[in-house]
């Protein structure tokens, strides 16, 4: 369009499921730069065509590694931040000489920059080309630790507990309420991790070449039962849950299930598993009981769901009689309440908190550990069954995930934190 908005022009349109990202001139102003991303499977490539549309050429092919950004300089070089692998979190620069007239790659992509743990994006260039400013961020998951109070509806201000540039994600306790069992991909795939909350390092669980999470203990507390996570993770595609002693020793196969499903144990004297999974189609939610040794049990509820949705928080209450589920994006959370025990199911709206994280059962079943991401912050909240809100922790920032799990003896709460810097760049000479 013109630069008073008139006379808008259509110069490129793509197929329903590619999309097109981060769109810049060439120095002549001829021609387009932009990221096109392929949806199935998902891919990125960097690609040129002139003013309507036409005259397409591939500059970076298409590849599963994330392109962040990129800015065309005046000496014909495109100057790209891409990821380092899949799942990495490490972005650093490329370039690649282009024909100005074609629009084609001369020569083959180089890398520009040996960083670690960072985001690259909002790259700008200088007039002359011999600066770039590009906004660099580094994000970490952490493990934080809150103390409990009045019967786990107070908490002190948390403290940190893993402290790494990896991406960890607590997701149980140990039986003796000292040590917190977490994911993280600190050897650069997922693995399961346990650290006391005394101590300053973590020993491993499950590692290995595979990723591995999402670990769970048993309801008499004697197996850590986790996912085998796939590096390239397909929702329909089976996964793995397996289950290995506490103590160590050879893992086992309990059953398969889809790779978006969860799962979760009651407590003792409650022997009651429950694997939440979502059909094919998107339109029913099952629920059904499983054991450690034995495997994949009876179907105990079956729901009609929206395909459009997806839940963002899950779980069994204690006494397993109760499975509590929650949609994600929602403007105002509502929390239900399905009957496991032929009861009737009830629900819970959380009055002026949106979007829901997390969510976990307290230790006495009689309320809910609620994570909260708004605009301006993310909050931990303690709700009770009867939707009373009570907010232990509110933090700045909007980015990432929050959630709380109780210890068994209730007096503490690990929590999913962030960690997130963010600076504004200038390279020369490059």
């Amino acid at each position: 369009m013109g630069n008073q908005r008139d006379n808008p022009q259509k110069v490129l349109a793509l197929w329903e499921n590619d999309s097109l990202d981060h769109v810049h001139w060439s120095p002549d102003g001829q021609r387009l730069a932009y990221i096109r991303i392929q949806r199935t499977p998902e891919t990125y490539s960097i690609e040129t065509c002139d003013l309507k549309g036409a005259n397409r050429t591939v500059v970076v092919p298409a590849s599963d590694l994330w392109q962040e950004d990129l800015c065309w300089l005046r000496d014909g070089r495109i100057v790209y931040s891409r990821q380092d692998s899949p799942n990495s979190s490490d972005d650093n620069l490329w370039q690649i000489g282009i024909d100005s007239q074609s629009g084609t790659p001369a020569g083959k992509p180089k890398r520009v920059t040996q960083w670690a743990g960072s985001y690259l994006r909002g790259l700008s260039a200088s007039a002359d080309g011999k600066r770039l400013t590009l906004h660099k961020a580094s994000y970490q998951m952490q493990v934080y630790v809150g103390e409990l109070a009045a019967g786990g509806t107070r908490m002190s201000p948390p403290r940190r507990l893993t402290n790494d540039e990896a991406f960890d994600e607590p997701t149980a306790w140990m039986p003796d309420s000292k040590a917190v069992l977490f994911t993280s991909n600190r050897n650069g795939t997922n693995g399961i991790f346990r650290q006391a909350i005394s101590q300053e390092t973590a020993e491993p669980v499950v590692t290995g070449p595979e990723g591995y999470g999402n670990a769970r203990l048993s309801a008499d507390g004697t197996w850590v039962l986790y996912q085998e996570i796939p590096k390239k993770p397909v929702p329909s595609a089976p996964v793995a849950l397996l289950r290995i002693p506490l103590s160590g020793g050879v893992p086992q196969r309990v059953l398969e299930t889809r790779n978006d499903s969860n799962y979760g144990c009651a407590r003792a004297p409650v022997r009651v598993c429950v694997v939440s999974e979502v059909s094919q189609d998107e339109r029913q939610f099952t629920l059904t009981a499983f054991d450690p040794l034995k495997g994949r049990g009876n179907v105990l509820r079956t729901i009609q769901k929206d395909p459009n949705a997806s839940f963002a928080g899950t779980g069994l209450s204690p006494d397993g009689t109760v499975f509590a589920i929650s949609k994600s994006g929602e403007a105002e959370i509502h929390i239900r309440l399905l009957s496991l025990s032929g009861g009737s199911d009830r629900e819970i709206t959380v009055k002026g908190w949106p979007n829901l994280t997390g969510l976990d059962w307290s230790l006495d079943g009689k309320g809910l550990y609620v994570g909260s991401v708004s605009q301006q912050s993310h909050a931990l909240l303690y709700v009770g069954l009867k939707g009373n809100t009570r907010v232990l922790g509110q933090f700045k920032g909007r980015r990432g995930q929050i959630w709380g799990i109780p210890s068994p003896d209730g007096r503490h709460l690990a929590i999913l934190g962030s960690v997130y810097n963010s600076n504004v760049w200038m390279l020369e000479g490059f």
